[in-house]
């Protein structure tokens, strides 16, 4: 049939179309059937008459009034189509038709039923901006709106149709869709969903029992030619469309699928959801504030459909009267003003168009500035233990009542040259310190924290935890020979003094084995003594105990000992030759012997010997510890024990250090020595001086200065990651034998610009976690050395990447027929907003090749051959915005799935001749490794076998 071009315009009370018809043929295999209308010729006006239209056995139709009801269920809100000019893929009997202006004239099927038409437009709902358009299959649109006035197309022309001749005569071979069923019909249609409905209409040969139909509705946002996505398939009728955009025109379409050579596709419908009130803003920012105004700005959301023509900003005092209205305008910005000092307020916004007003966005909570507190006092020791040390503070007068003041407390080992380090960070006014150094002083300060910033520190105080009780002497034991009526002890300190001095020794005896009483025959501060009064051939038992200023230690463990029988009697006293000098020495005859034993000694003579120069100093060392951590790299501490005098008073002493520097003091037994080199190395030697001259030096000792404090090296990120950051610093080339001595303090900064310690230590690298993606963060770094920190660096910053979505699970097939093979994988949420696509990837013989990019989470393969092996694999991408534009991050690839085209021969049956198939890989492996292991065993037994013979 050849239609001539043509313009319709079909009024009734309630709705208009209009429909302009491209010339178009078909070629059917059945007798023609011609719709007869009772009315008059297309060129000449007609009357609103009714009329009626009877077909010839192929589509059998009979077409009322314009009120009468549909078999299809249409919209109540009208839809907009936008499609492909498609050609029908239906051998259907053609039908022909004449238009006239009356409220229910058949048409021919290059365009939709009038009753079809009818049916959406009296469905249609009240919204103004609804619309419903849908394509012929030759591409010429149909629009139907709400009026109630009559209009025709401009430009439009009446009908010319051609009757088809005798040799388009034949029966109906294929499913024909009737006009009714050529477009999907829209209805309900919301700002957020809409419902799709379609019928199938056959012709009287289809045989629905032999030949199921499935439905395949797809949907596109991108126009009428873009990427269509299945959002369903199935063999219903009616399906809802969920989580559409406000104010969007989508593009819709069914296939009808009866077998996989028989797929037919309706014509492109499209419908626009109408707009609605904005997405809820974002909260707003600060971007000023002093003591008695904050500065606010904010951005607009999504418009839905309807541009945004004010902002509503409403906030609340903190007075329990709730959220009140403070602006209301276009702008983006607003300042409020006459606030209170130090004052919390909370503040939401929601932005109005010609919908409505939105939904309130998320309470941001601002203070109004304030002053810093003042400094505060220092704390005070509340209780002191061995280990722990417990302090409280008062509170500085808060100039910000509003305000909740932060303390920290700062601890730095006396003498450690480590300087101060954060042990508590909190509200409360008091912190015990555990985990502490027995017997040590710990420096204190305090800080003061508010939404200002920090105080200064207050005074350095000092406390010492308490000392421990000294652990047990070793075991007494014998100094020289064991005689019958004396015996010289002996002892060791103990190993652990407690933390502090041992006071005094009380050595305990035993008599006779009785472990139960103990008598002390010694206390004093030397570590031997000589028992005297001994009974001969008499067993004792022995032990020890130290007494510090804590208290007493448990004894040591047992000595036992055994005098000897009795010995002869002593001699008597050696007499004296020359004249007495200066020092006196006692002097006791030999002692007399026998085969029991030695004898007691004689008495005892008196010499002196004359005076001289003193002794050599002994116990020279250097002093740790003494110097301050600012003067250790200049300064060097010594002490030493003095001398025996040789009998003439000690005057002074030379102490020779460096290059045969001499320094001389008075009498005294320790010294600074100042104005050395840092990172130097000393030998110091000292001599005493009295009357009769310099004693020889003392034994030399070496002692070195401390380095100076070194300066902050340079700070680099050298991984980057969405939730962590790997950091370097220093030169990792120039590790030396004194490397281990350096440590680095890293640095973090918060919200309120405070920096705090995230790590401590030698290494040059350190790992950040737990951070947040696309989130820029504040370094600094400090080095310290013996002589204490250096200076904090300036202020590195660094930011982490956006989160790469995760692997995805290996994808799924689905053999749809012998020529198409579905690929599927799961679906992965947005992330923060931000879209995902994916990427399917096939890996065959010929290499690796990328075969569909998109968000679809399913690709149907059909260019694949017989006895091949393919694999696909998929991994998701994120796709953002920033200044350079639409930018993509692709998370990994995951694991692949094998598609194997291989065909299965049959096996050849007890009877049958064909040949035995081809050994497989594995088969033939497994075989040779059999042999292998029984020639391996029968050359083992052969050798076994020669080996024992």
């Amino acid at each position: 049939m050849d239609n001539a071009p043509c313009t319709y315009t079909v009024t009734s009370a309630q709705n208009i179309y209009i429909a302009d018809n491209t010339p178009s043929t078909y070629t059917v295999d059945n007798s023609p059937s011609t719709h007869i209308a009772d009315n008059t010729p297309s060129n000449s006006s007609t009357d609103h008459i009714p009329s009626t239209s009877t077909t010839d056995n192929a589509l059998p139709s009979t077409t009322d009034s314009v009120s009468g009801p549909s078999s299809t269920n249409y919209v109540p809100n009208t839809s907009i189509s936008d499609s492909t000019p498609r050609p029908s893929p239906i051998d259907s009997t053609p039908s022909s038709s004449i238009s006239d202006h009356a409220p229910n004239t058949p048409i021919s099927e290059s365009a939709p039923s009038t009753s079809t038409i009818d049916g959406a437009l009296n469905a249609a709902s009240n919204s103004s901006t609804a619309s419903v358009h849908f394509e012929t299959s030759h591409g010429k649109k149909w629009s139907a709106t709400e009026s109630g006035d009559i209009k025709q197309k401009p430009g439009g022309k009446q009908s010319k149709i051609a009757l088809p001749n005798a040799a388009e005569k034949g029966k109906v071979r294929s499913l024909a869709l009737s006009p009714m069923n050529k477009h999907p019909n829209v209805s309900d249609i919301q700002t957020r969903s809409a419902t799709i409905s379609w019928k199938l209409h056959c012709s009287e040969k289809c045989d629905h029992t032999k030949s199921p139909v499935t439905f395949e509705l797809a949907i596109s946002n991108s126009g009428k030619n873009g990427k269509y996505k299945n959002v369903y398939v199935g063999d219903g009728v009616i399906f809802t469309l969920l989580d559409l955009q406000p104010s969007m025109a989508y593009f819709i379409r069914i296939t009808t699928i009866r077998s996989s050579a028989h797929r037919n596709m309706s014509e492109v419908v499209s419908f626009t959801t109408p707009g609605c009130e904005p997405d809820p803003p974002l909260a707003p920012r600060l971007i000023n504030r002093s003591k008695s105004s904050l500065n606010l700005q904010w951005k607009g959301s999504n418009d839905n459909g309807s541009k945004i023509n004010s902002f509503l900003l409403e906030w609340d005092e903190g007075k329990s009267e709730g959220f009140k209205s403070c602006y209301m305008g276009t702008m983006k910005q607003h300042k409020i003003l006459k606030l209170n000092a130090s004052t919390k307020y909370s503040f939401r916004l929601a932005a109005k168009n010609n919908f409505g007003l939105s939904d309130f966005s998320e309470i941001a909570v601002f203070h109004t500035s304030g002053t810093m507190p003042p400094t505060p006092p220092p704390p005070k020791l509340k209780e002191a233990g061995i280990c722990n040390l417990s302090l409280e503070w008062c509170a500085p007068p808060n100039p910000n009542p509003n305000d909740s003041l932060t303390y920290v407390l700062e601890m730095e080992e006396a003498g450690s040259g480590l300087g101060f380090k954060p042990k508590y960070n909190g509200e409360d006014l008091s912190c015990t310190i555990r985990n502490l150094q027995r017997s040590t002083t710990y420096k204190f300060r305090i800080f003061v924290y508010n939404l200002e910033g920090r105080s200064n520190p207050s005074g350095e105080v000092k406390y010492t935890t308490y000392p421990d009780k000294p652990g047990s002497p070793k075991t007494p034991y014998i100094k020289g020979k064991i005689y019958a009526n004396r015996v010289k002890i002996g002892w060791e300190p103990p190993k652990d003094n407690g933390g502090t001095y041992i006071s005094s020794y009380s050595l305990e005896v035993s008599e006779n084995s009785d472990e139960n009483s103990w008598n002390i025959i010694y206390n004093g501060t030397t570590k031997e003594f000589l028992y005297n009064h001994l009974q001969p051939g008499t067993t004792y038992k022995l032990r020890v105990f130290c007494t510090s200023p804590i208290g007493q230690s448990q004894p040591s463990d047992i000595l036992t000992i055994q005098t000897p029988t009795l010995s002869p009697a002593s001699c008597h006293p050696p007499p004296l030759n020359g004249e007495a000098k200066t020092k006196e020495t006692n002097i006791k005859c030999g002692e007399a012997g026998n085969v029991v034993g030695v004898g007691p000694f004689g008495e005892t003579g008196i010499v002196t010997t004359p005076a001289t120069v003193p002794a050599v100093v002994p116990m020279l060392h250097e002093v740790v510890n003494k110097v301050p951590a600012k003067l250790a790299s200049s300064c060097i501490a010594i002490q030493w024990e003095e001398p025996d005098c040789h009998g003439s008073p000690i005057t002074g002493y030379n102490i020779e250090y460096g290059d045969r520097k001499i320094l001389s003091v008075e009498r005294v037994t320790e010294c600074i020595l100042k104005n050395l080199q840092p990172d130097t190395t000393y030998k110091i030697r000292i001599q005493a001086i009295n009357h009769y001259g310099l004693s020889p030096f003392s034994q030399s000792i070496r002692t070195k200065t401390k380095p100076l404090p070194l300066d902050p090296p340079h700070l680099d990120c050298v991984v980057y990651r969405h939730q962590s950051l790997k950091l370097k610093w220093g030169n990792s080339s120039s590790k030396g034998l004194h490397s281990n001595l350096i440590s680095y303090n890293l640095l973090i900064g918060d919200r309120s610009g405070r920096f705090s310690i995230i790590y401590h230590g030698p290494c040059q690298t350190h790992k950040v976690h737990r951070l947040s993606e696309y989130t820029e963060y504040k370094f600094k770094i400090q080095a310290c050395n013996e002589a204490g920190e250096g200076p904090l660096s300036g202020i590195y910053t660094f930011t982490t990447t956006r989160t790469p979505p995760p692997t995805l699970k290996a994808p799924k097939l689905q053999h749809v027929n012998s020529n198409i093979c579905e690929i599927k994988w799961e679906s992965l949420e947005p992330i923060k907003g931000d879209p995902i696509v994916y990427n399917l990837q096939l890996i065959s013989q010929k290499g690796t090749d990328l075969i569909y990019k998109g968000p679809n989470t399913s690709f149907s393969f059909s260019n694949f051959v017989t006895n091949a092996h393919y694999r696909f694999k998929v991994c998701a991408g994120r796709q953002y915005q920033n200044s350079a534009g639409t930018q993509e991050l692709w998370g990994p690839y995951s694991p692949s799935v094998l598609f194997s085209t291989h065909k299965q021969h049959p096996r050849p049956g007890k009877g049958g001749g064909g040949k035995a198939g081809k050994m497989s890989d594995d088969t033939f492996v497994l075989i040779l490794v059999i042999g292998f292991a029984l020639v391996a065993i029968l050359c083992a037994v052969i050798i076994q076998y020669f080996l024992i013979n």
